[in-house]
């Protein structure tokens, strides 16, 4: 399954400059783009999702867990790519995902371009690509607020997650153009509930993913995190439920140390052993009757040094044929170009940073099927810039050098380790 995922080439592929050995994503049925209408098939109401929704995982993937389900628990554990995972699983053999996997299976899927937190979840949690949703990158240029964003608090990405939209009237519940899985599902009466960090569980981000929740728990640390999702399964004990459970730790650890450092190992293991103590042991039977577990990631992370950090200043001339500086993600920037000065902002680039990154036009983008099958939604391409950086390697562009410095570990790229996620299912049923 693997080596398929790696080496797909859709036809949309050619002619674009991308190299062999990065990963496109599967939107037509090996994605986490396809896990809304998996939850929705898994609950018994397989046509909950409005057409133009992405289909279900591909047939004989997970499906035959789904006899008797009334409760879906799905895990997002952000960063937690599949190299790592394998990797964490080669060394320790004691991990309870290695008997969840026998119980149920282990498999390898794609995440969404760009393989970014908030874009990636905004899939998981309406079953619409990002050409439909338009949430694209952590950074954007919102023509209607004649400002670019955060998009998480959805202030300015230098004061970020200071609610300067929400001041100036900015309504989250409205903002994306396609109906939440929440909100789906609520009219066929099931009910979701959310248990994400309480840091981020009432910002703009979270209140357009949880639109028609019955409610969102926040918690403080790991021991309340999976002590809050056996609560909830207490809680709607004998009714329909789709409980999302968000933890934030492996991506937070690798973007401050780096995605190869024993740090995120250590995490995986606490991952592990909190599950399997709090969660699993501690369910009562009734409550692991007809649960289905489904644990997943938004997306992994690659190291990148500062050495292969272009610092965007110290390009004087780009900066002339531009008129703000690169946004998006640092490994797939977003140019927006001054007008006349296209074909300057390109030939620099290209010229000198070839190496590091394939560059393509809007139209190039949008045609090559990279944001998921249409409509495309009339903002996207305002939001995507007129020239998109893919980083092929370990680079990215950086504002300053400080933040050259600041992230050792990134994501939102086409590379394996970014690219590739896993997705455990298992009945809970002892």
């Amino acid at each position: 399954m693997e080596r398929e995922l790696r080496e797909f080439r859709p036809p949309a592929a050619a002619g674009l400059g991308l190299p062999d050995g990065l990963v496109w994503p599967r939107y037509g049925g090996r994605s986490v783009g396809n896990l809304a209408a998996t939850v929705c098939q898994a609950l018994g109401v397989p046509n909950a999702l409005p057409q133009g929704a992405l289909a279900p995982l591909a047939q004989g993937l997970v499906d035959d867990l789904f006899e008797g389900v009334r409760r879906v628990v799905l895990l997002v554990m952000d960063a937690m790519g599949w190299v790592a995972l394998r990797r964490a699983m080669a060394g320790n053999d004691d991990l309870v995902f290695h008997d969840l996997a026998e119980r149920g299976r282990l498999i390898p899927l794609t995440t969404t371009f760009l393989s970014t937190t908030n874009s990636v979840l905004s899939t998981i949690f309406t079953g619409r690509p990002p050409a439909q949703h338009g949430l694209l990158a952590y950074e954007l240029y919102l023509r209607e607020w004649l400002m670019a964003v955060e998009s998480i608090g959805f202030s300015s990405p230098e004061e970020p997650f200071t609610n300067t939209l929400l001041k100036w009237g900015f309504e989250p519940e409205k903002f994306l153009p396609v109906p939440s899985v929440a909100q789906c599902l609520a009219t066929r009466g099931v009910a979701t509930v959310s248990v994400t960090h309480k840091s981020i569980a009432t910002t703009p981000l979270s209140r357009m993913h949880f639109r028609g929740a019955k409610e969102t728990r926040g918690y403080s640390y790991a021991s309340d995190f999976w002590v809050s999702l056996r609560q909830v399964l207490r809680d709607h004990r004998g009714s329909r439920l789709f409980l999302a459970g968000y933890w934030p730790a492996v991506d937070t650890l690798a973007h401050k140390y780096g995605p190869e450092d024993e740090t995120g190992e250590a995490e995986l293991r606490s991952i592990a052993l909190l599950m399997e103590d709090i969660l699993l042991k501690r369910l009562p039977a009734e409550d692991r009757e007809g649960t289905l577990l489904l644990m997943t990631a938004d997306h992994g992370q690659i190291a990148t040094p500062t050495a292969s950090t272009v610092v965007y200043p110290q390009h004087p001339a780009l900066r002339d044929a531009l008129w703000m500086p690169p946004i998006g993600e640092g490994r797939v920037p977003f140019f927006y170009v001054r007008d006349g000065a296209y074909d300057r902002a390109l030939g620099y680039l290209q010229d000198h940073f070839g190496e590091q990154f394939c560059f393509l036009s809007r139209q190039q983008v949008l045609d090559s099927g990279l944001l998921g099958p249409g409509p495309v939604y009339d903002e996207v391409p305002f939001r995507l810039g007129d020239i998109i950086g893919i980083a092929t390697g370990d680079g990215a562009f950086a504002r300053t050098s400080e933040d050259a410095k600041r992230l050792p570990g990134r994501h939102g790229g086409l590379t394996p380790e970014e690219m590739l996620v896993p997705l455990l299912a298992v009945r809970l049923e002892a």
